[in-house]
């Protein structure tokens, strides 16, 4: 009977654990150089977009500080970076402080818009600044830009067009006032007649005196078409400026026997940035004009609404809509087809509204026409 040889188990005999062990160090190894390789590729690509970023921030810093407007970077509204050209506005902003306006910045009639400096020191005139805003979760974009020069541009070619309009209406400015001027010719001349009756004589005075009184009129209504700006603004509610004008007209309307229906459900904390009486005269200069359209028994419709930090009044009245010749030039001065009218109201009110950033529009509908009014909110 042969005997049998034991098996060694593999995990006891040296050699093969020895072997074993000899592949798992090859295998190690190669996944080693592996990893290294790939680490240092990934390095190197770490290597080149820190490269890139650095070269990045670089041309990104040589624009911002070409940029002629102040460019302010904020988070948690603290100063994080900030490049050299709002300094100009901002002298005293460093980084790591808490960002505000001064408060010496005068708002101006549109959102965003301040006025900076002392206007009595000649060696550093006012500016005219704009604010624009960006916030992104705690981060702040804000750019601070000088428009001086843009809003003088601004104006003057207003004051331009005004000064063009005016060459153009040199014609009608002398049949505005021949016919109020001879009728006063006329009476004067009457009452210089020392056979005229007292009675007569009064009569004559009073005709006289309403003749002038249309001279002053229309002489004021033209010295205001040529205006070029508010003089005076203050912060109003836009509610409160409706009201005046409402009030100022609904006498007239009551005479007329015309319903004035004033849907205004904005917050009393609506504010504009106007002359106190100039935006409530161009109201109630739309107004009369929807007025001299109406018949008794008709209805105009005045609404007031918020877009988009814009204040949006309508005026719609049931009249026969505008003429298609005139739709065109409507608030040009003298445009009109009533026979009492001077033609200057609606163009004033337009000279009032884009004296102050505003904008007016006029279409017809099947029910008679719509002026659309459009004016910048302040604050709310």
């Amino acid at each position: 009977m042969t005997k049998s040889v034991p098996t060694i188990p593999a995990e006891k005999d040296p050699t093969l654990a020895a072997k074993h062990l000899e592949e798992a160090f090859a295998i190690f190894y190669a996944e080693s150089q592996k990893l290294e390789t790939q680490q240092a590729a990934l390095q190197e690509k770490i290597n080149q977009l820190s490269s890139e970023l650095q070269k990045s921030n670089q041309r990104l810093g040589i624009l911002l500080n070409a940029i002629p407007a102040g460019v302010i970077l904020l988070e948690n509204n603290i100063v994080l970076l900030h490049n050299p050209a709002v300094l100009q506005f901002l002298p005293n902003l460093s980084t790591g402080n808490h960002f505000e306006l001064p408060n010496d910045w005068q708002a101006s009639i549109a959102p965003g818009e301040y006025l900076i400096g002392n206007a009595e020191d000649r060696n550093s005139p006012q500016k005219m600044v704009q604010v624009i805003r960006i916030d992104e979760g705690i981060r702040s974009f804000v750019q601070i830009q000088d428009i001086t020069a843009n809003i003088a541009l601004h104006q003057e070619t207003q004051r331009e067009n005004r000064l063009t309009a005016m060459g153009k209406m040199a014609a009608g400015i002398a049949h505005q006032f021949r016919t109020p001027l001879a009728t006063a010719l006329l009476y004067s001349s009457h009452l210089c007649d020392d056979e005229v009756q007292p009675e007569m004589a009064k009569e004559f005075a009073l005709r006289l005196r309403k003749q002038l009184m249309d001279l002053e009129k229309l002489s004021q209504d033209m010295l205001r078409f040529i205006s070029n700006r508010p003089t005076k603004t203050v912060l109003a509610s836009a509610k409160q400026l409706i009201d005046e004008a409402q009030a100022s007209i609904q006498a007239l309307f009551e005479t007329k026997q015309v319903k004035l229906n004033v849907q205004c459900d904005i917050p009393e904390t609506v504010m504009l940035l106007v002359e106190p009486k100039s935006i409530p005269n161009a109201l109630v200069a739309i107004l009369e004009n929807a007025l001299a359209v109406s018949k008794p028994n008709d209805t105009v419709l005045l609404t007031a609404s918020i877009d988009s930090k814009k204040l949006i009044i309508t005026i719609e009245d049931q009249g026969p809509g505008i003429a298609s010749t005139i739709i065109d030039s409507l608030f040009e001065p003298f445009s009109t087809t009533s026979a009492n009218g001077t033609g200057l109201g609606l163009s004033i009110a337009k000279n009032t509204l884009d004296a102050h950033r505003g904008m007016i529009a006029v279409h017809n509908t099947k029910h008679g026409a719509v002026f659309k009014i459009t004016l910048p909110i302040t604050q709310q």
